[in-house]
């Protein structure tokens, strides 16, 4: 079964500095998956980025313990990660989506790519219908 994945990108200021949780918020925010209080979606991912990097993925239960919120919000934050393209699930646990960011921001850039690409095909068929049907028009009038 394939997966729908909607990438929403804003505009947002990059942070002044490197440190990690600044770039976490930017990322979220830029990926249209914070909320008024981003407390909860940075620290989901500062961990899902954090266990990434060593291998290990993150369970709903071992997030819904360190941030002491219902299991369904986490369940809830962790679906919005996969829709966008940035987490994704194997078994019990939760991954990022490549073995690192910069990895899965290119896998996200080529999946971007691939669906324009589609889009243009699409175009062309639009673009090549209606001016066949223009042409059969015209002729028709004659």
């Amino acid at each position: 079964m394939s997966v729908e994945e909607k990438i929403v990108l804003r505009t947002v200021s990059k942070p002044d500095s490197t440190d990690f949780d600044d770039l976490t918020i930017w990322f979220i925010k830029v990926f249209g998956l914070d909320s008024r209080e981003n407390r909860i979606e940075s620290e989901m991912f500062r961990t899902i980025v954090s266990n990434n990097t060593e291998g290990r993925g993150v369970t709903s239960k071992m997030l819904n313990k360190k941030l002491d919120v219902p299991r369904s919000t986490v369940i809830y934050h962790l679906n919005r990660f996969i829709y966008s393209g940035l987490v994704v699930r194997k078994g019990r646990k939760y991954y990022l989506r490549s073995e690192d960011m910069h990895s899965t921001i290119e896998e996200l850039h080529a999946d971007i790519e691939r669906e324009f690409s589609r889009m243009m095909q699409f175009a062309d068929m639009l673009d090549k219908s209606f001016e066949e049907k223009v042409y059969a028009r015209r002729r028709s009038r004659k």
